[in-house]
């Protein structure tokens, strides 16, 4: 029954995070007219004020040129009427276009998303390679390989479970079957996705640094702080012997039920504290892996129209982290509605980016890892994606 009702939260929440979406997009090209201006009707409008455009150049007009709009009066007249955009006078001001999602996408840079598509590439060989370090460092032998492999078919299961972190439970599920050492192994695992998590936090508060000056980005920067400092904070408690003692962690964990599963989990933790400098590794790994992730949908968001400008680079390095880390909660599909509505407040209402920009962006992003993710498919359907297919006889690694 429990498991059913969770089931259905999610949904809903996909359903309403679509929902978002759809309710979010601007369908129609758009003109601002701007105060001033009098209407084919003689209305003279007291403040700017945008219509739909019916018919004419949607993509760049010249002086005087003749658009159909809808006036937006009880009558919903359908006028056409002189769009001078390029006039700029004191009583008169601009006329500012704003594009559909169908023109926006219709118009996107097809090199840049190309690169954008590009950039994606380099996180996976990097991801399994980081992962092998961390098997390695526990005495696991594997080959980079079955890591490459195993690595790609988690990236097809994120896509067929809520969330981003779907094929992890995938990834962990194959690596141990066949080990006489599961319990090491599934670790290996989280602690891949620790150290990618911690990556994604650096990445963006040191981007942060640098955006101090905008209000966006000054906001999120002390949000990724204070989580940085909770995260250290319980590291520190629960991997420093001392604290251990001083914050009774060893107790806790003897008073847990299920001793057995719970000490062999909390020692296979505990023994990466003995491979400080494959953890540091496997962190910058992570943080090269995430400058191609927020690379490319930076890219991709130029693709879309984004203005190219200094600080738009610098608000969106530091914001596009903290929308991943929300795709990471497994509770919409690769976080739908749940990164754009947190991408709204923070960019569109900022003015970075109009929300057709914005979910065409992360949409582009998501179909970028879908497309990789096919090759992950493959590997299924081969076969043979255990990291050990027959019982291993690897001897229990000594303790310093």
């Amino acid at each position: 029954m429990r498991h059913h009702l969770f089931l259905i939260i999610r949904v809903l929440i996909a359903t309403c995070g679509i929902g978002y979406i759809a309710w979010s997009l601007t369908w129609t090209d758009h003109i601002q007219v701007p105060s001033g201006v009098r209407l084919p009707n003689g209305q003279v409008l007291s403040t700017p004020t945008s219509f739909s455009i019916i018919e004419g150049n949607t993509h760049t007009f010249g002086d005087g040129e003749q658009v159909v709009i809808a006036i937006d009066d009880k009558s919903q007249a359908v006028v056409r009427m002189d769009i001078p955009v390029k006039s700029r006078g004191p009583s008169v001001g601009d006329y500012q276009f704003k594009q559909g999602i169908v023109t926006t996408l219709d118009n996107a840079n097809f090199g840049l998303l190309l690169l954008g598509l590009l950039l994606v590439a380099p996180t996976y060989p990097i991801q399994a390679y980081r992962w092998c370090l961390l098997l390695r460092a526990r005495g696991l032998k594997v080959t980079f390989a079955k890591s490459f492999r195993l690595v790609m078919v988690g990236c097809f299961f994120n896509f067929c479970m809520p969330g981003s972190t779907g094929g992890d439970v995938i990834k962990a599920y194959y690596a141990a079957k066949g080990s006489n050492r599961r319990t090491d192994t599934i670790m290996s695992v989280i602690f891949d996705r620790i150290s990618g998590l911690i990556g994604l936090i650096i990445l963006g508060g040191a981007a942060g640094l640098f955006m101090a000056h905008h209000p966006a980005a000054r906001r999120v920067t002390l949000s990724i702080f204070i989580m940085a400092g909770i995260l250290t904070t319980i590291v520190l408690i629960y991997f420093v012997p001392l604290f251990r003692r001083w914050f009774g962690v060893d107790w806790l964990v003897g008073k847990l039920p299920g001793q057995a599963l719970i000490g062999r989990v909390d020692e296979a933790a505990v023994a990466y504290r003995d491979h400080k400098m494959v953890v540091c590794v496997a962190i910058l790994l992570s943080i090269m892996s995430h400058c191609c992730f927020v690379t490319s949908t930076i890219f991709t968001g130029y693709a879309l129209g984004i203005m190219h400008q200094a600080h738009t680079i610098g608000v969106m390095a530091t914001i596009i982290p903290v929308l991943f880390l929300s795709a990471a909660i497994p509770i919409s599909y690769q976080g739908l509605g749940v990164m754009e509505g947190m991408g709204v407040p923070l960019l569109v209402r900022r003015s970075i980016c109009t929300a057709n920009q914005l979910i065409g962006m992360l949409m582009l992003y998501r179909l970028y890892m879908i497309a990789y993710s096919l090759l992950g498919s493959l590997y299924l359907l081969r076969g043979d994606i255990h990291l050990y297919p027959q019982a291993s006889n690897e001897a229990a690694p000594r303790r310093n």
